[in-house]
Protein backbone atom coordinates (compact mmCIF):
# COMPACT_ATOMS: atom_id res chain seq x y z
CA UNK A 1 0.00 0.00 0.00
CA UNK A 2 0.94 3.45 -1.22
CA UNK A 3 0.77 6.22 1.30
CA UNK A 4 1.64 10.05 0.42
CA UNK A 5 2.33 12.52 3.10
CA UNK A 6 2.77 15.84 2.69
CA UNK A 7 4.34 17.96 5.58
CA UNK A 8 4.87 21.98 5.31
CA UNK A 9 8.42 22.88 5.14
CA UNK A 10 10.14 22.16 9.22
CA UNK A 11 6.85 20.04 10.02
CA UNK A 12 8.46 17.89 12.68
CA UNK A 13 7.53 13.93 12.53
CA UNK A 14 6.24 12.12 15.67
CA UNK A 15 4.89 8.85 16.63
CA UNK A 16 4.11 7.49 13.32
CA UNK A 17 4.85 4.25 11.85
CA UNK A 18 3.97 1.77 9.24
CA UNK A 19 3.31 -1.93 9.12
CA UNK A 20 4.55 -4.13 6.66
CA UNK A 21 7.14 -2.63 3.92
CA UNK A 22 4.95 -0.07 2.74
CA UNK A 23 6.48 2.95 0.21
CA UNK A 24 5.37 6.04 1.51
CA UNK A 25 6.16 9.33 -0.36
CA UNK A 26 6.81 12.49 2.02
CA UNK A 27 7.37 16.36 0.70
CA UNK A 28 9.30 18.56 2.58
CA UNK A 29 11.17 16.90 4.55
CA UNK A 30 11.37 14.76 7.67
CA UNK A 31 12.34 15.36 11.08
CA UNK A 32 11.59 12.66 13.75
CA UNK A 33 11.51 15.00 16.89
CA UNK A 34 10.34 12.03 19.67
CA UNK A 35 11.45 7.71 19.86
CA UNK A 36 8.99 6.14 16.91
CA UNK A 37 8.86 2.54 15.34
CA UNK A 38 9.45 2.63 11.33
CA UNK A 39 9.34 0.63 8.82
CA UNK A 40 9.14 0.36 4.61
CA UNK A 41 10.14 2.29 2.09
CA UNK A 42 10.38 6.21 2.87
CA UNK A 43 10.94 8.59 -0.69
CA UNK A 44 11.40 11.63 0.88
CA UNK A 45 11.46 15.14 -1.35
CA UNK A 46 13.79 17.18 1.13
CA UNK A 47 15.80 16.18 3.97
CA UNK A 48 15.31 13.35 6.65
CA UNK A 49 16.84 14.14 9.80
CA UNK A 50 17.38 12.51 13.48
CA UNK A 51 18.31 14.51 16.14
CA UNK A 52 20.74 13.97 19.03
CA UNK A 53 18.57 12.01 21.73
CA UNK A 54 16.16 10.57 19.38
CA UNK A 55 15.80 7.17 18.26
CA UNK A 56 14.05 5.02 15.25
CA UNK A 57 13.24 1.93 16.05
CA UNK A 58 12.76 -0.75 12.93
CA UNK A 59 9.75 -2.31 13.54
CA UNK A 60 10.58 -5.65 13.88
CA UNK A 61 9.74 -8.46 10.67
CA UNK A 62 7.59 -10.51 13.89
CA UNK A 63 5.55 -7.96 15.12
CA UNK A 64 4.21 -7.00 11.90
CA UNK A 65 6.86 -5.07 10.09
CA UNK A 66 9.31 -5.95 7.05
CA UNK A 67 12.67 -5.42 9.39
CA UNK A 68 13.77 -3.16 6.90
CA UNK A 69 13.70 0.76 6.70
CA UNK A 70 14.62 2.04 3.63
CA UNK A 71 15.19 6.08 3.12
CA UNK A 72 15.26 8.00 -0.45
CA UNK A 73 16.16 11.89 0.47
CA UNK A 74 18.00 14.59 -0.96
CA UNK A 75 19.52 14.76 2.22
CA UNK A 76 20.23 12.48 5.29
CA UNK A 77 21.88 13.20 8.86
CA UNK A 78 21.59 11.02 11.66
CA UNK A 79 22.63 12.66 14.95
CA UNK A 80 20.59 10.66 16.73
CA UNK A 81 20.00 6.61 16.56
CA UNK A 82 18.57 4.24 14.42
CA UNK A 83 18.13 0.86 16.09
CA UNK A 84 17.42 -1.99 13.81
CA UNK A 85 18.41 -4.83 16.52
CA UNK A 86 16.50 -8.22 16.44
CA UNK A 87 14.48 -6.86 13.87
CA UNK A 88 15.30 -9.28 10.91
CA UNK A 89 14.44 -12.73 10.31
CA UNK A 90 12.39 -14.94 13.08
CA UNK A 91 14.53 -17.55 15.41
CA UNK A 92 13.19 -20.65 15.33
CA UNK A 93 11.22 -22.25 18.52
CA UNK A 94 12.41 -24.04 20.85
CA UNK A 95 11.93 -28.22 21.03
CA UNK A 96 9.82 -29.85 23.25
CA UNK A 97 10.44 -31.85 26.21
CA UNK A 98 10.57 -35.86 26.27
CA UNK A 99 6.97 -36.47 27.61
CA UNK A 100 6.19 -40.16 26.72
CA UNK A 101 6.49 -43.51 28.67
CA UNK A 102 6.19 -46.40 26.69
CA UNK A 103 6.56 -50.13 27.47
CA UNK A 104 6.87 -53.24 25.70
CA UNK A 105 5.63 -55.12 28.50
CA UNK A 106 2.17 -52.87 29.38
CA UNK A 107 4.17 -51.39 32.48
CA UNK A 108 4.94 -47.92 31.87
CA UNK A 109 2.92 -46.78 34.97
CA UNK A 110 5.76 -48.44 36.60
CA UNK A 111 8.03 -45.26 36.45
CA UNK A 112 6.22 -43.58 39.14
CA UNK A 113 3.49 -46.04 40.22
CA UNK A 114 3.12 -49.77 41.92
CA UNK A 115 2.17 -51.73 39.18
CA UNK A 116 2.09 -55.61 38.59
CA UNK A 117 4.45 -56.16 41.54
CA UNK A 118 5.16 -59.46 41.12
CA UNK A 119 6.08 -59.14 37.70
CA UNK A 120 9.05 -58.13 35.50
CA UNK A 121 8.64 -55.54 32.87
CA UNK A 122 9.93 -52.85 30.68
CA UNK A 123 10.21 -49.40 30.54
CA UNK A 124 11.00 -46.44 28.19
CA UNK A 125 11.13 -42.79 28.64
CA UNK A 126 11.28 -40.13 25.63
CA UNK A 127 14.31 -38.00 24.82
CA UNK A 128 13.82 -34.34 24.12
CA UNK A 129 13.29 -32.76 20.50
CA UNK A 130 15.80 -30.40 18.90
CA UNK A 131 14.45 -27.33 17.86
CA UNK A 132 12.95 -25.43 15.07
CA UNK A 133 14.86 -24.50 11.97
CA UNK A 134 15.40 -19.88 12.20
CA UNK A 135 14.12 -18.30 9.23
CA UNK A 136 16.14 -16.68 6.38
CA UNK A 137 18.46 -17.48 4.06
CA UNK A 138 21.32 -18.21 6.71
CA UNK A 139 18.92 -19.78 8.62
CA UNK A 140 20.24 -22.03 11.83
CA UNK A 141 19.28 -25.27 11.85
CA UNK A 142 17.90 -27.50 14.52
CA UNK A 143 19.77 -30.09 16.93
CA UNK A 144 18.62 -33.89 16.22
CA UNK A 145 16.43 -35.64 19.26
CA UNK A 146 17.74 -37.06 22.38
CA UNK A 147 17.65 -40.83 22.12
CA UNK A 148 15.35 -42.27 24.43
CA UNK A 149 16.41 -43.89 27.64
CA UNK A 150 14.89 -47.33 29.11
CA UNK A 151 15.31 -50.15 31.85
CA UNK A 152 13.49 -52.64 34.20
CA UNK A 153 10.66 -52.07 36.89
CA UNK A 154 10.84 -54.11 40.33
CA UNK A 155 10.31 -57.66 40.93
CA UNK A 156 8.63 -58.70 44.00
CA UNK A 157 9.51 -62.15 44.83
CA UNK A 158 9.10 -64.90 46.56
CA UNK A 159 12.82 -65.35 48.07
CA UNK A 160 13.84 -61.67 47.65
CA UNK A 161 12.84 -58.83 45.85
CA UNK A 162 14.87 -57.11 43.39
CA UNK A 163 15.09 -53.05 42.62
CA UNK A 164 14.10 -51.81 38.78
CA UNK A 165 16.46 -49.14 37.24
CA UNK A 166 15.36 -47.18 34.18
CA UNK A 167 17.72 -44.96 32.84
CA UNK A 168 17.45 -41.55 31.92
CA UNK A 169 16.79 -40.12 28.21
CA UNK A 170 18.94 -37.69 26.51
CA UNK A 171 18.70 -34.36 25.47
CA UNK A 172 17.94 -32.81 22.11
CA UNK A 173 21.09 -30.95 20.36
CA UNK A 174 21.66 -27.25 20.03
CA UNK A 175 20.79 -25.05 17.21
CA UNK A 176 23.20 -23.74 14.84
CA UNK A 177 23.37 -19.83 14.67
CA UNK A 178 22.33 -17.99 11.54
CA UNK A 179 24.74 -16.74 9.00
CA UNK A 180 24.91 -13.63 6.79
CA UNK A 181 28.47 -11.94 5.86
CA UNK A 182 29.95 -14.26 8.35
CA UNK A 183 28.94 -18.03 8.90
CA UNK A 184 26.99 -18.81 11.76
CA UNK A 185 28.52 -21.95 14.14
CA UNK A 186 27.27 -25.00 14.91
CA UNK A 187 25.14 -26.22 17.85
CA UNK A 188 26.79 -28.74 20.80
CA UNK A 189 25.59 -32.06 21.28
CA UNK A 190 22.54 -32.33 24.06
CA UNK A 191 23.16 -33.69 27.37
CA UNK A 192 23.44 -37.76 27.53
CA UNK A 193 21.16 -39.82 30.17
CA UNK A 194 22.40 -41.83 32.70
CA UNK A 195 22.52 -45.46 33.20
CA UNK A 196 25.14 -46.07 36.10
CA UNK A 197 24.17 -46.56 39.64
CA UNK A 198 25.70 -47.85 42.96
CA UNK A 199 23.93 -50.56 45.38
CA UNK A 200 24.21 -52.03 48.65
CA UNK A 201 22.88 -54.98 49.95
CA UNK A 202 20.16 -55.74 47.09
CA UNK A 203 20.07 -56.67 43.29
CA UNK A 204 18.51 -54.98 40.35
CA UNK A 205 16.02 -56.78 38.12
CA UNK A 206 17.64 -58.03 34.91
CA UNK A 207 15.05 -59.04 32.83
CA UNK A 208 15.81 -55.67 30.31
CA UNK A 209 19.15 -53.94 29.50
CA UNK A 210 19.78 -50.60 31.64
CA UNK A 211 20.26 -48.09 28.70
CA UNK A 212 21.17 -44.34 28.84
CA UNK A 213 19.49 -41.99 26.09
CA UNK A 214 22.49 -39.83 24.18
CA UNK A 215 22.28 -36.16 23.39
CA UNK A 216 21.07 -35.64 20.04
CA UNK A 217 23.46 -33.85 17.99
CA UNK A 218 23.65 -30.11 17.47
CA UNK A 219 22.42 -28.16 14.26
CA UNK A 220 25.17 -27.83 11.73
CA UNK A 221 26.55 -24.31 10.82
CA UNK A 222 24.89 -22.35 8.45
CA UNK A 223 25.79 -20.56 5.14
CA UNK A 224 26.89 -16.93 4.23
CA UNK A 225 24.69 -15.16 1.31
CA UNK A 226 25.03 -11.70 -0.28
CA UNK A 227 28.21 -10.11 -1.60
CA UNK A 228 31.12 -7.86 0.00
CA UNK A 229 30.99 -4.83 -2.44
CA UNK A 230 27.68 -5.46 -4.26
CA UNK A 231 24.66 -2.74 -4.26
CA UNK A 232 22.91 -6.08 -2.48
CA UNK A 233 22.04 -5.59 1.05
CA UNK A 234 19.76 -7.54 3.44
CA UNK A 235 18.51 -8.21 7.08
CA UNK A 236 20.17 -10.70 9.07
CA UNK A 237 18.77 -14.51 9.97
CA UNK A 238 17.33 -16.12 12.55
CA UNK A 239 18.94 -18.86 14.90
CA UNK A 240 17.42 -22.14 15.63
CA UNK A 241 15.77 -22.65 18.46
CA UNK A 242 17.37 -25.22 21.69
CA UNK A 243 16.71 -28.74 22.48
CA UNK A 244 14.54 -29.83 25.18
CA UNK A 245 15.48 -31.87 27.88
CA UNK A 246 15.06 -35.67 27.97
CA UNK A 247 12.34 -37.46 30.23
CA UNK A 248 12.76 -39.62 34.05
CA UNK A 249 10.48 -39.75 36.71
CA UNK A 250 9.51 -36.22 35.87
CA UNK A 251 9.54 -33.93 32.95
CA UNK A 252 12.35 -31.89 32.25
CA UNK A 253 11.55 -28.17 30.34
CA UNK A 254 11.30 -26.94 26.63
CA UNK A 255 13.37 -25.66 24.78
CA UNK A 256 13.62 -21.66 24.28
CA UNK A 257 13.60 -19.67 20.96
CA UNK A 258 16.28 -18.71 18.64
CA UNK A 259 17.69 -15.38 18.32
CA UNK A 260 16.28 -13.09 15.22
CA UNK A 261 18.46 -11.56 13.13
CA UNK A 262 19.37 -7.84 12.93
CA UNK A 263 17.31 -5.83 11.01
CA UNK A 264 18.53 -3.92 8.10
CA UNK A 265 19.07 0.15 7.56
CA UNK A 266 19.54 1.49 3.73
CA UNK A 267 20.18 5.24 3.90
CA UNK A 268 20.40 6.80 -0.12
CA UNK A 269 20.91 10.59 -0.64
CA UNK A 270 20.89 12.45 -3.65
CA UNK A 271 23.36 15.26 -2.13
CA UNK A 272 24.99 14.72 1.44
CA UNK A 273 24.52 12.43 4.38
CA UNK A 274 26.18 12.89 7.89
CA UNK A 275 26.03 10.43 10.66
CA UNK A 276 27.01 11.65 13.82
CA UNK A 277 24.90 8.91 15.98
CA UNK A 278 24.68 5.52 15.64
CA UNK A 279 23.22 2.78 13.55
CA UNK A 280 22.78 -1.02 14.63
CA UNK A 281 21.69 -4.15 13.12
CA UNK A 282 22.67 -6.32 15.78
CA UNK A 283 21.59 -10.30 16.00
CA UNK A 284 19.88 -11.51 19.22
CA UNK A 285 21.58 -14.09 21.62
CA UNK A 286 20.14 -17.56 21.88
CA UNK A 287 17.95 -18.32 24.77
CA UNK A 288 18.67 -21.47 26.69
CA UNK A 289 18.18 -25.28 26.26
CA UNK A 290 15.62 -27.55 28.65
CA UNK A 291 16.41 -29.01 31.24
CA UNK A 292 16.07 -32.68 31.90
CA UNK A 293 14.20 -34.13 33.93
CA UNK A 294 15.34 -35.91 37.04
CA UNK A 295 15.51 -39.40 38.67
CA UNK A 296 12.80 -40.25 41.39
CA UNK A 297 11.90 -43.72 43.02
CA UNK A 298 8.62 -45.36 43.49
CA UNK A 299 6.78 -46.17 46.77
CA UNK A 300 7.66 -49.46 48.67
CA UNK A 301 5.63 -51.79 46.03
CA UNK A 302 6.06 -55.40 47.72
CA UNK A 303 3.36 -56.51 50.73
CA UNK A 304 6.06 -57.97 52.60
CA UNK A 305 7.21 -56.43 56.40
CA UNK A 306 10.46 -55.11 55.20
CA UNK A 307 10.14 -52.14 53.14
CA UNK A 308 13.39 -51.73 51.85
CA UNK A 309 15.04 -50.23 48.78
CA UNK A 310 14.63 -53.49 46.61
CA UNK A 311 11.06 -52.79 46.57
CA UNK A 312 11.34 -49.56 44.28
CA UNK A 313 11.50 -48.76 40.70
CA UNK A 314 14.49 -46.21 40.26
CA UNK A 315 15.25 -43.76 37.48
CA UNK A 316 18.53 -42.01 36.64
CA UNK A 317 18.58 -38.38 35.65
CA UNK A 318 18.07 -37.70 32.00
CA UNK A 319 20.61 -35.59 30.07
CA UNK A 320 19.72 -31.57 29.26
CA UNK A 321 18.88 -29.82 25.78
CA UNK A 322 21.91 -27.03 23.87
CA UNK A 323 20.94 -23.93 23.56
CA UNK A 324 19.69 -21.95 20.99
CA UNK A 325 21.21 -20.22 18.05
CA UNK A 326 21.81 -16.73 18.12
CA UNK A 327 20.73 -14.74 15.24
CA UNK A 328 23.66 -13.07 12.48
CA UNK A 329 23.82 -9.20 12.63
CA UNK A 330 22.23 -7.58 9.81
CA UNK A 331 22.64 -5.11 6.65
CA UNK A 332 23.36 -1.47 6.99
CA UNK A 333 23.68 0.40 3.25
CA UNK A 334 24.77 4.17 2.43
CA UNK A 335 25.13 5.47 -0.88
CA UNK A 336 25.11 9.05 -1.42
CA UNK A 337 26.09 11.14 -4.45
CA UNK A 338 27.26 13.80 -3.01
CA UNK A 339 29.49 13.63 0.47
CA UNK A 340 29.60 11.30 3.15
CA UNK A 341 30.70 12.65 6.50
CA UNK A 342 30.57 9.84 8.94
CA UNK A 343 32.15 10.15 12.86
CA UNK A 344 29.34 7.95 14.73
CA UNK A 345 28.91 4.57 14.75
CA UNK A 346 28.10 1.37 13.25
CA UNK A 347 26.83 -1.54 14.51
CA UNK A 348 26.11 -5.72 12.56
CA UNK A 349 27.21 -8.01 15.01
CA UNK A 350 25.90 -11.54 15.78
CA UNK A 351 24.15 -12.73 18.70
CA UNK A 352 26.23 -15.09 21.28
CA UNK A 353 24.48 -18.64 21.14
CA UNK A 354 22.17 -19.81 24.00
CA UNK A 355 23.67 -21.73 27.06
CA UNK A 356 22.85 -25.69 28.14
CA UNK A 357 20.24 -26.74 30.26
CA UNK A 358 20.88 -28.32 33.86
CA UNK A 359 21.29 -31.90 33.63
CA UNK A 360 18.41 -34.21 35.75
CA UNK A 361 19.70 -35.17 38.61
CA UNK A 362 19.43 -39.20 39.80
CA UNK A 363 17.65 -40.61 43.17
CA UNK A 364 18.91 -42.04 46.24
CA UNK A 365 17.82 -44.66 48.88
CA UNK A 366 18.60 -45.58 52.34
CA UNK A 367 17.45 -48.39 54.28
CA UNK A 368 17.96 -49.09 57.56
CA UNK A 369 16.52 -52.94 58.07
CA UNK A 370 16.48 -52.86 62.13
CA UNK A 371 16.58 -55.87 63.89
CA UNK A 372 14.64 -58.65 61.24
CA UNK A 373 15.53 -56.64 58.04
CA UNK A 374 18.85 -56.35 55.95
CA UNK A 375 20.36 -53.04 55.58
CA UNK A 376 20.36 -52.05 51.50
CA UNK A 377 20.49 -48.92 49.46
CA UNK A 378 20.90 -47.64 46.15
CA UNK A 379 21.63 -44.67 44.08
CA UNK A 380 21.49 -43.21 40.43
CA UNK A 381 23.56 -41.10 38.77
CA UNK A 382 22.87 -37.45 37.34
CA UNK A 383 22.69 -36.99 33.76
CA UNK A 384 24.93 -34.46 31.75
CA UNK A 385 24.45 -30.75 31.75
CA UNK A 386 23.27 -29.76 27.47
CA UNK A 387 25.75 -27.33 25.39
CA UNK A 388 25.80 -24.30 24.07
CA UNK A 389 23.83 -22.98 21.06
CA UNK A 390 26.08 -21.72 17.91
CA UNK A 391 26.80 -17.85 17.70
CA UNK A 392 25.43 -15.82 14.95
CA UNK A 393 28.02 -15.08 11.94
CA UNK A 394 28.53 -10.95 11.79
CA UNK A 395 26.27 -8.66 9.06
CA UNK A 396 27.59 -6.43 6.11
CA UNK A 397 27.99 -2.96 6.21
CA UNK A 398 28.44 -0.97 2.75
CA UNK A 399 29.22 2.25 2.34
CA UNK A 400 29.35 3.76 -1.40
CA UNK A 401 30.51 7.54 -2.24
CA UNK A 402 31.02 8.79 -6.17
CA UNK A 403 34.95 9.49 -4.58
CA UNK A 404 36.95 8.93 -1.89
CA UNK A 405 37.85 12.48 -1.44
CA UNK A 406 34.08 13.30 -0.73
CA UNK A 407 33.90 10.75 2.03
CA UNK A 408 35.25 11.52 5.71
CA UNK A 409 34.90 8.53 7.67
CA UNK A 410 36.34 8.16 11.09
CA UNK A 411 33.92 6.86 12.87
CA UNK A 412 33.90 3.16 14.45
CA UNK A 413 32.08 0.03 12.71
CA UNK A 414 31.90 -3.70 14.13
CA UNK A 415 30.59 -6.51 12.08
CA UNK A 416 31.55 -9.35 14.75
CA UNK A 417 30.48 -12.94 14.59
CA UNK A 418 29.40 -13.64 18.40
CA UNK A 419 31.50 -14.96 20.18
CA UNK A 420 30.81 -17.03 23.38
CA UNK A 421 31.41 -21.07 23.69
CA UNK A 422 30.84 -21.37 19.99
CA UNK A 423 32.10 -17.92 18.23
CA UNK A 424 30.90 -17.84 14.44
CA UNK A 425 32.61 -15.90 11.54
CA UNK A 426 32.92 -12.32 11.46
CA UNK A 427 30.63 -10.18 8.33
CA UNK A 428 31.95 -7.67 5.94
CA UNK A 429 32.48 -4.06 5.74
CA UNK A 430 33.41 -2.03 2.96
CA UNK A 431 33.75 1.66 1.47
CA UNK A 432 32.94 1.70 -2.46
CA UNK A 433 34.47 4.77 -4.10
CA UNK A 434 33.48 6.20 -7.05
CA UNK A 435 30.65 4.83 -7.26
CA UNK A 436 28.39 6.66 -9.75
CA UNK A 437 24.79 4.79 -9.20
CA UNK A 438 21.69 5.33 -11.00
CA UNK A 439 21.03 9.08 -12.45
CA UNK A 440 16.94 8.78 -11.05
CA UNK A 441 16.23 11.38 -13.40
CA UNK A 442 12.45 12.68 -13.27
CA UNK A 443 12.91 14.21 -16.71
CA UNK A 444 13.53 11.17 -18.94
CA UNK A 445 13.33 11.22 -22.59
CA UNK A 446 10.74 8.87 -22.61
CA UNK A 447 6.68 9.25 -21.61
CA UNK A 448 5.64 7.05 -18.59
CA UNK A 449 1.50 6.67 -17.67
CA UNK A 450 -0.69 6.46 -15.73
CA UNK A 451 1.44 7.49 -12.85
CA UNK A 452 0.81 6.44 -10.39
CA UNK A 453 -0.90 3.01 -11.90
CA UNK A 454 -2.75 0.14 -11.14
CA UNK A 455 -3.16 -2.66 -13.50
CA UNK A 456 -1.46 -1.41 -16.81
CA UNK A 457 1.64 1.14 -17.21
CA UNK A 458 2.39 2.43 -20.55
CA UNK A 459 5.92 3.46 -21.92
CA UNK A 460 6.28 5.54 -24.63
CA UNK A 461 9.63 5.11 -26.00
CA UNK A 462 9.85 7.17 -29.28
CA UNK A 463 12.71 7.51 -31.10
CA UNK A 464 15.10 5.24 -28.96
CA UNK A 465 16.66 2.00 -31.03
CA UNK A 466 19.05 -0.99 -29.61
CA UNK A 467 17.21 -0.17 -26.04
CA UNK A 468 16.63 -2.48 -22.57
CA UNK A 469 13.70 -1.91 -20.25
CA UNK A 470 13.59 -2.96 -16.78
CA UNK A 471 11.31 -2.29 -14.04
CA UNK A 472 13.02 -2.50 -10.57
CA UNK A 473 11.26 -3.13 -7.03
CA UNK A 474 12.46 -0.98 -4.10
CA UNK A 475 15.03 -3.99 -3.10
CA UNK A 476 16.38 -3.57 -6.68
CA UNK A 477 15.05 -6.90 -7.79
CA UNK A 478 13.54 -6.75 -11.31
CA UNK A 479 10.40 -7.31 -11.51
CA UNK A 480 9.88 -6.75 -16.23
CA UNK A 481 12.27 -7.05 -18.44
CA UNK A 482 11.57 -6.21 -22.67
CA UNK A 483 14.38 -5.64 -25.28
CA UNK A 484 13.99 -3.40 -28.68
CA UNK A 485 10.03 -4.17 -27.81
CA UNK A 486 8.86 -1.50 -30.15
CA UNK A 487 7.94 2.44 -29.80
CA UNK A 488 5.23 1.76 -27.15
CA UNK A 489 5.44 -1.16 -24.42
CA UNK A 490 1.99 -1.95 -22.46
CA UNK A 491 3.00 -3.43 -19.70
CA UNK A 492 0.50 -5.38 -17.07
CA UNK A 493 1.34 -5.03 -13.84
CA UNK A 494 -1.83 -6.50 -11.81
CA UNK A 495 -0.04 -9.00 -10.00
CA UNK A 496 2.94 -6.52 -8.60
CA UNK A 497 2.40 -5.43 -5.01
CA UNK A 498 1.74 -1.54 -4.49
CA UNK A 499 4.57 0.20 -3.79
CA UNK A 500 7.63 2.24 -5.24
CA UNK A 501 9.26 1.17 -8.77
CA UNK A 502 12.17 2.11 -10.71
CA UNK A 503 12.06 2.38 -14.55
CA UNK A 504 15.15 2.24 -15.98
CA UNK A 505 15.45 2.51 -20.28
CA UNK A 506 19.31 1.57 -21.00
CA UNK A 507 20.80 2.65 -24.72
CA UNK A 508 24.47 2.07 -26.26
CA UNK A 509 25.26 5.99 -24.72
CA UNK A 510 23.27 6.50 -21.31
CA UNK A 511 20.61 5.33 -19.22
CA UNK A 512 17.39 6.94 -18.23
CA UNK A 513 14.96 6.40 -14.82
CA UNK A 514 11.58 7.68 -13.57
CA UNK A 515 10.12 6.29 -10.14
CA UNK A 516 6.41 5.08 -10.81
CA UNK A 517 4.23 4.17 -7.90
CA UNK A 518 1.98 1.20 -7.98
CA UNK A 519 -1.27 2.00 -6.28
Amino acid sequence: MLRKIFFLAGLSFAQLSFAQCDSVEVSGGLTVTSTTLMSGVYVIDGTFTVPSGVTVYVTPYSANGCGELKIYADEIYIHGEINGDYAGFVGGDGGERGNDVNSATGHASSLTSCNDEGSAGHIAVQGGFGGNDGTGPGKGIGGDNGQGGSGTKQYCGNFGDEAGMVGGAGGAGGGSGAAYGGSGSAGDQGGSGANTFSTNGLDVESSYNVVAGGGGNGGGASSVYGTINGTDIQKGSGGAGAGGGGRSHYLGTIGDKGGNGGGLVFLKAVDNIEITGMISVNGEDGSYGGSGGSGDATADCCSDGCNGCDERTFSAGSGAGSGAGAGSGGGIYIETQGTLTFSGTLSAEGGVGGNGGSKGVGATCDYSGGVFCSDNSMTTDDGTNGGAGGSGGGGRIKLFTPNCAQATISGSYTVLGGQGTNPAADGSYAEICGYLGVNENESASFAVYPNPFSDLLKIELGSFENYSVQLMDATGKTVYTATDFGSDILVATDELPSGLYLLQITTADNIQTQKVIKR
